[in-house]
């Protein structure tokens, strides 16, 4: 069987992983047509380019390396169902790079004892720049900007054409793009119909920058029940909290605006939650020893941060307009940041910078110390008063941002009993609580006891033991040591299944 080659197609392969070289694409679609017996040549290929760079259908982005990205007008030479069929094949692709990324960040952290990356990971392209390697120092705004931010792996170095979709070592340095399709604004205004906005984005910019077509990210927002998945799941304390995840595609997207756009967000160091080299260890580790300790719960937290909020914190943090309004959107559902969605955490955390700073000074004048994870916020110090103050400023702050503390939450513990801050009892010293290494010891005597029956569980258990090693009071401890001999039973008997 063979198949007639013609241009559509190779606009096709372009749009599914640009940025790309000729020969990456032509590659690309041997990998996806390897029936089809002749491709175009070197020469033949050199010429389509240049009759496309003059035609304004797609854009060099390297000219050693001869990499290119789709333009407006080149997007627009495909055909609508032919756009739909890159825009499903792109998303996919990317949320694979993404994945690979995301395995590849964590690597280096461990290499490097766990010490986060400053910005990026391998080597990345600069504004308008070639590649240069990670591991420079950034400034102090850079590194609390860039604290969590990684770019994304092209598409086709992921592309291992032997095996599918793999890590692929090439001669060709990692270029990974500020805008990820493009390597500055510029560029991308450049490819763009539309006139250049300074320091901003449009949708269809927007669009043209992720891949896909500006239909595909309006259709989020027109119908975005389409794109959420809504289910219930219980409270410790009781009730219910109610989810919203979005489906595969919305959320490849969300995390692509998570990567490039809400790294620049402004996040406090008082802040512990969903963040690199933070945990409910460090929010916890500064409360040790404290006569006093008071929790404070934020009332539905999600939920109370809306659109407006969203739109004028990144604009806060110097968004241009259009973008912050188009952001808002993709991220927001039914008026509010849903709980579910891999965007809402940076949200959050940084909605509170500037309650998190006032806080915080207001604590260290007061002789106290104050840090907060998500929704909860741990105030502790030697005066109860000076606490129950701290209480009464804190409500106050909360209301400037339309959130309020939910009162029935709202304790004060002396050291004369447990004290606890995120599930961590901070009395004399750092450690889980009693009841839960119980449970969790009568877990391992049973897995010892009846393997065959937790096999199935070897990541359960396997997460019981990271977060009791995480504690200092408890490694190399001999409860520890057989838990890792009873996980390498199960891993054994798993093997031999």
């Amino acid at each position: 069987m063979s198949l007639k080659f013609n241009d559509q197609l190779l606009f096709w392969g372009l749009g599914v992983i640009q940025p790309a070289s000729p020969g990456e694409i032509i590659e690309f679609l041997k990998l996806v047509y390897p029936d089809v017996e002749q491709w175009p040549d070197k020469k033949i290929l050199a010429n389509i380019f240049n009759n496309w760079l003059d035609r304004r259908y797609v854009i060099r982005l390297n000219k050693k390396y001869q990499l290119y990205s789709l333009t407006a007008f080149g997007n627009q030479r495909m055909d609508v169902k032919l756009r739909r069929q890159r825009d499903k094949a792109r998303i996919t692709l990317l949320r694979a790079a993404y994945d690979a990324s995301l395995r590849r960040s964590e690597d280096v952290e461990q290499e490097s004892d766990g010490v986060s990356p400053s910005s990026d990971v391998s080597s990345t392209t600069q504004e308008g720049s070639r590649p240069v390697k990670s591991g420079s120092e950034p400034s102090q705004t850079q590194s609390t900007r860039l604290r969590s931010r990684f770019y994304w792996s092209r598409v086709s170095e992921q592309l291992n054409f032997k095996v599918g979709l793999d890590f692929h070592s090439s001669d060709l340095p990692s270029y990974r793009f500020r805008y990820c399709s493009f390597p500055s604004l510029s560029s991308l205004q450049q490819a763009s119909a539309e006139k250049p906005l300074e320091r901003d984005m449009s949708l269809s910019q927007l669009a043209l920058a992720i891949g896909v077509s500006p239909r595909l990210l309006t259709s989020f927002t027109h119908k975005a029940e389409n794109h959420y998945r809504t289910f219930s799941i219980g409270k410790k304390g009781g009730g219910e909290r109610e989810i919203a995840s979005p489906r595969f595609f919305l959320k490849t997207i969300q995390y692509w605006i998570k990567s490039y756009i809400l790294c620049h967000l402004d996040i406090h160091e008082a802040c512990h939650a969903y963040l690199q080299g933070k945990s409910i260890i460090s929010n916890a580790e500064q409360h040790v020893g404290k006569p006093f300790v008071a929790n404070i719960d934020i009332e539905d937290f999600f939920g109370s941060i809306t659109r407006d909020h969203v739109f004028r914190l990144l604009r806060k943090n110097e968004i241009g307009e259009k973008l912050s309004g188009v952001v808002a959107n993709l991220v927001t559902y039914e008026g509010c940041v849903p709980q579910g969605a891999p965007t809402s955490p940076d949200i959050s955390n940084a909605l509170l910078y500037d309650f998190d700073d006032a806080m915080s000074e207001y604590c260290e004048q007061s002789g106290l110390s104050c840090s907060r994870y998500a929704d909860d916020i741990t105030i502790s110090g030697n005066d109860r008063g000076a606490i129950v103050s701290a209480i009464s400023r804190c409500a106050t702050l909360l209301e400037g941002h339309s959130l309020k503390l939910k009162d029935e939450k709202t304790r004060i513990s002396s050291n004369r009993a447990s004290q606890r801050v995120t599930g961590v009892v901070v009395n004399e010293k750092l450690q889980p609580p009693r009841e839960y290494q119980r449970r969790v010891r009568a877990l391992f005597h049973n897995a010892n006891k009846i393997p065959d029956q937790y096999i199935k569980r070897i990541e359960e258990l396997r997460g019981h033991l990271s977060y009791l090693s995480s504690f200092d009071t408890l490694k190399d401890s001999r409860h520890l040591r057989r838990y890792q001999m009873v996980l390498a039973k199960l891993k054994a008997l798993d093997i031999e299944k």
